[in-house]
């Protein structure tokens, strides 16, 4: 890994109590730093005895960060004096919110439940760049995340099923996804979408991460270049998503989607807003029509189980509004069993 003990000590002196807001839904859990507006994003399988994992590197959580490029000035956010940083917890998530005199950019996280789960398992990420200046600008925005999970074996895997163990540029026609996935637990990772459901990139890097930090904004780029920098920068990769500029008039927004979450989903195509209480998603989740009742019952048991499992470990956590949703999640699975009896011959 890279030597960023000088960067880590910055950090450390600035920051007091850095990761002011922890937000937990389902299989993630989320935490912004209230000062600058950057995030870590951690994740577990196991909902009874949670082992949680950061999905991308959290040592140094200014490594990944969102770039404007109003006109020919960079803006780096969260680290420039320019704007100001504001972080409010929501209904379904939270919302960060940057303002200059030229733009307010807005980073809204909404928790998704994806098709192949029962609880929050992904997060739907929304930028949007408002130009409150007079003036019509050129904005483009441009994401760096700076991955670590496949760093000891393959970096990056696309959907198509190509693996990424160098320099790599993808633009024009993109996979679905790429995804981030464990040395340790292969099936255990981060996705991201880049396809259906997100906002096309106009070209995705996968890079050293030094190289795309030191430069403001474009990368010369070289095919097959390894993931090094020497001499302190060694196999260590990283992701930037560009939206190249476009002309925004004055009054009017640039909005920017990714979806992003666990790699167990596969796709977060199709994914809703999830609830608060991961019972209310799993009582959702029971009730989609598109699945047979006896697809139903499979989808929700096996999570419903977990959550009492987790309930009984810690009793003093269980509310009455969880009774209640497990005892309508229960009546439901009860009822579609009465249901399939009585139609039997």
């Amino acid at each position: 890994m890279r030597n960023k003990l000088m960067a880590l000590a910055l950090m450390l002196i600035a920051a007091s109590g850095v990761f002011g807001l922890e937000i937990q839904r389902g299989k993630l859990k989320l935490l912004i730093n209230e000062k600058s507006g950057r995030f870590s994003l951690w994740g577990s399988e196991d909902q009874v005895k949670p082992s949680w994992t950061p999905l991308f590197l959290t040592d140094d959580p200014t490594t990944s960060k969102w770039k404007l490029q109003i006109g020919d000035k960079v803006f780096v956010l969260g680290d420039d004096s320019a704007f100001t940083t504001a972080v409010q917890a929501t209904d379904t998530g939270a919302t960060v919110v940057w303002t200059s005199k030229t733009v307010v950019a807005t980073l809204t996280f909404d928790f998704i439940v994806s098709m192949s789960s029962a609880v929050v398992d992904g997060l739907k990420l929304g930028l949007s760049v408002v130009n409150v200046s007079d003036a019509n600008v050129k904005l483009g925005v441009r994401w760096v995340l700076d991955t670590n999970l496949g760093e000891k074996k393959v970096h990056f895997r696309l959907s198509s099923g190509d693996a990424i163990s160098s320099e790599t540029k993808l633009e024009g026609t993109f996979p679905d996804s790429w995804a981030s996935r464990s040395v340790a637990d292969d099936k255990f990772g981060l996705i991201v979408m880049v396809g259906k459901g997100s906002t096309p990139p106009s070209r995705v890097l996968f890079a050293n991460w030094k190289r795309l930090d030191d430069a403001a904004w474009d990368v010369p780029y070289r095919q097959g270049r390894d993931f090094n920098l020497l001499p302190y920068s060694l196999n260590d990769s990283a992701v930037a998503q560009y939206y190249d500029s476009q002309d925004l008039a004055a009054g009017a927004s640039r909005n920017v989607v990714v979806l992003l979450g666990l790699q167990s989903a596969q796709s977060f195509v199709g994914a809703r807003l999830g609830s608060a209480n991961p019972l209310d998603d799993i009582l959702k989740k029971n009730q989609d029509p598109a699945l047979g009742p006896v697809a139903q019952d499979i989808a929700s048991l096996q999570t419903l189980i977990s959550q009492i499992d987790a309930k009984l470990a810690d009793p003093g956590k269980a509310t009455p509004e969880d009774i209640k949703l497990l005892q309508a999640i229960l009546d439901q699975i009860d009822a579609r069993k009465k249901l399939l009896e009585a139609s039997k011959p």
